[in-house]
């Protein structure tokens, strides 16, 4: 090593390719004449093993050591050794080149966080992400002779965060980082943003964020947590929020509040995590109204079923026509559960129910005339309606209008009177059919009318046995008809 190159000693690989640089051919001239500030520079990098550049004078010759080495590809490693910076970075020179005459300006310092700075490295252009900073180095004549360049390439540890976020942003259930004693959002996952309509609210302390939370207890649980540095669990708490429409709603929640602590203990935040399980409470709260729903229907039908039986065969009848009936009527009433079992139990419209009810009926439907508006009806008013409209095609397929070829029946229905009082006339009239004569008993069918239909509905039942033919007329309250077994 010649005299006055002490200060190249060592160094490593970078350490070695430096003496033997031909450096009194390059603009710089031979190392014992560079200047002290340069000397001093040089010696620092190749003595580190971080990461370290230097770019000097107006040509930006370069310096680098081992740590920078390892981050370069053969594209420039060893070439970049004392070449021109523009000539070796002009694919970045863009985004390094104005930081660059920033420091060479003598305008100080600069200093670049988790910065893109892609590259061409081992065949391929590559995104690499830098925590760098550029510091100038004096030319001893009060100037600035050259950059001091300390770095990290941070792409991997860039790329672990970027995975973190999406994991977080796509989160199933609703993240918050909250911060400090008020409360501020720091960070919030989709989810939590649609939970909160999706407004603008980092930055903001949740009383500002979302108000309509501030008399409902959860800014308390947060001071709470805050202050006293233990975690909340609460599940299935309602909770009133604003809706994308700025309609408030309830909405129920599962969450966590886990306090944030910093190195010496103490509570510097909170962590929210949960899921709006909003559609299970619905969902639980309508599975136990089915079961609730369940059990009154299954006890109205063995209800029913125990009525056929009793008013069938406790009748005079022949038994064999007392079986035939029995079994006629719990086929009409098969026929009003398979109505309700297309429709779930949600109840079904009455002319569905008319027409299902008659189709079974001496010559199918085209012996009836059906009309009327459309009208829902509960699933209990369907069995009743159903059960009532077998009755009168039974026996108007024995004795009535429908006994003959000619015989027809209208079912007509009307609603009537002010929205918050309608009332429903249903009528049955036959025509066509034989002179009709009253009867001598009241068999099952006038009883059903009666208890069943007049009183269940809390309205009124009337059959007129005119010569030219029956005609039955049931009047009840609309809301009656189309109240639930839940709300009866």
């Amino acid at each position: 090593m010649k005299a006055g190159q002490e200060f190249l000693s060592g160094g490593g690989e970078m350490g070695a390719l430096t003496r033997a640089y031909d450096w009194a051919s390059s603009p710089l001239g031979a190392p014992e004449t560079w200047p002290q500030s340069l000397r001093v520079a040089v010696r620092l990098v190749l003595s580190s093993r971080h990461p370290m550049f230097i770019w000097w004078g107006p040509d930006l010759i370069q310096f680098y050591n081992d740590g920078y080495r390892e981050t370069m590809g053969p594209e420039r490693h060893p070439s970049a050794l004392g070449q021109r910076g523009r000539e070796c970075w002009e694919e970045i020179w863009d985004i390094i080149g104005p930081q660059i005459d920033f420091v060479m300006q003598g305008k100080g310092a600069t200093w670049h966080e988790d910065q893109l700075v892609p590259v061409t490295r081992f065949g391929s252009r590559q995104d690499v992400w830098w925590t760098y900073g550029y510091s100038p180095i004096d030319d001893g004549a009060g100037g600035v002779g050259g950059v001091l360049v300390v770095c990290n390439d941070v792409t991997e540890k860039h790329l672990e965060m970027e995975r973190l976020r999406v994991l977080f942003q796509q989160a199933p259930g609703f993240m918050a980082v909250l911060t400090g004693p008020e409360h501020r959002f720091e960070l919030i996952n989709d989810a939590y943003s649609t939970l909160a309509a999706n407004r603008l609210v980092l930055g903001k302390p949740v009383r500002e964020a979302l108000p309509e939370v501030a008399d409902q207890s959860f800014v308390e649980r947060l001071d709470e947590v805050f202050t006293t540095g233990e975690p909340l669990v609460e599940r299935g708490r309602p909770v009133t929020l604003l809706s994308e429409d700025g309609e408030l709603e309830q909405r129920f929640l599962d969450y966590l509040y886990q306090p944030i602590f910093d190195k010496g203990d103490a509570v510097t935040g909170i962590f929210v995590a949960g899921y709006d399980v909003t559609a299970q409470k619905k969902s639980d709260e309508h599975r136990q109204l089915l079961v609730r729903e369940l059990g009154h229907r299954v006890k109205n039908t063995l209800a029913i079923v125990q009525a056929i039986a009793s008013r069938t065969f406790g009748s005079d009848l022949d038994p064999e026509q007392a079986r035939a009936d029995f079994a006629d009527r719990i086929a009409a009433l098969g026929r009003a559960h398979d109505i309700l079992t297309t429709e779930r139990w949600r109840g079904a419209q009455l002319r569905s129910v008319v027409e299902k009810a008659l189709e079974h009926h001496a010559g199918g439907p085209d012996r009836f005339r059906v009309v009327g508006p459309p009208v829902p009806i509960s699933a209990r008013a369907v069995t009743t309606i159903t059960m009532a409209l077998h009755e009168l095609a039974t026996n108007a397929v024995k004795y009535g209008a429908l006994s003959v070829a000619d015989g027809r029946v209208e079912v007509t229905w009307e609603v009537e009177g002010p929205a918050d009082e309608q009332w429903l006339t249903f009528r049955w009239a036959e025509k066509d059919g034989p002179p009709v004569t009253l009867p001598k008993r009241r068999g099952f069918g006038s009883r059903l009318l009666e208890k069943s239909v007049a009183l269940e509905f809390e309205g009124r039942s009337t059959v007129d046995y005119r010569p030219e033919g029956v005609i039955c007329t049931i009047v009840a309250p609309l809301a009656e008809i189309q109240k639930t077994a839940e709300d009866a």
